[in-house]
């Protein structure tokens, strides 16, 4: 259970927005057909902070993962068993960094694949043009289109006032925040609560061996 745990808290970061981003504050849905619907269901930005839920049925549950730029802290919350699991997640920081944030709506192609190439997963780059504006859900947003060296397509819309993702689009189906809404988050939403013990990995693989 403990390699499934670990698995699923790297994909959904993989899926998460990048710190400077998170400079806005808000909260939103997040709806996804990929992988059967599964992963996300709730996003909240609050400064260096995200709080992101599912409730998919896996290993842990539903389950919450704070991350916390300014501490360099990533923690996966357990409701149903009241613990946490420290989390660091090294390898894909510059999927989160560089991809989700992304420093210019209308000019984010090159800083795409820069962290394409950073992260090691540039073999397949093929294009990535600049559509141009459209909207999502009544927000402004930028329109990309990436094409891979097999041809297979992308669609990415970046919000023009959150300078992020929020929604993409592929032959594996859509990612998109839905009932976006900016203000203040609470603060609590981004603690541990004080209830929580924190859940033994090593034990748990010992005990698997």
């Amino acid at each position: 259970m403990a390699q499934r745990i670990v698995f699923f808290i790297c994909l959904i970061a993989c899926l998460v927005i990048g710190h400077r981003a998170l400079a806005q504050e808000f909260s939103a849905d997040v709806t996804s057909t990929k992988g059967g619907g599964a992963g996300i269901n709730k996003i909240y930005s609050s400064n260096n902070k995200v709080r992101f839920e599912s409730q998919s049925q896996n290993a842990m549950g539903p389950t919450a993962i704070i991350l916390d730029e300014s501490q360099h802290k990533n923690i996966a919350l357990m409701p149903e068993r009241h613990m946490y699991i420290d989390a660091p997640l090294p390898m894909v920081k510059p999927i989160i960094t560089q991809f989700w944030r992304v420093d210019d709506p209308n000019n984010a192609c090159s800083q795409w694949k820069t962290a394409a190439q950073q992260a090691g997963t540039d073999q397949n780059w093929g294009s990535c043009t600049k559509v141009g504006a459209d909207t999502v859900n009544g927000r402004d947003t930028v329109k990309y289109e990436g094409v891979s060296k097999k041809g297979e397509k992308t669609h990415v819309w970046v919000d023009t006032k959150l300078h992020c993702v929020i929604k993409t689009e592929d032959s594996g189906g859509t990612m998109e925040f839905k009932n976006i809404k900016e203000g203040a988050q609470p603060a609590s939403l981004f603690e541990i609560p004080s209830d929580y013990t924190k859940f033994d990995m090593g034990s748990m693989m010992n005990k698997q061996r």
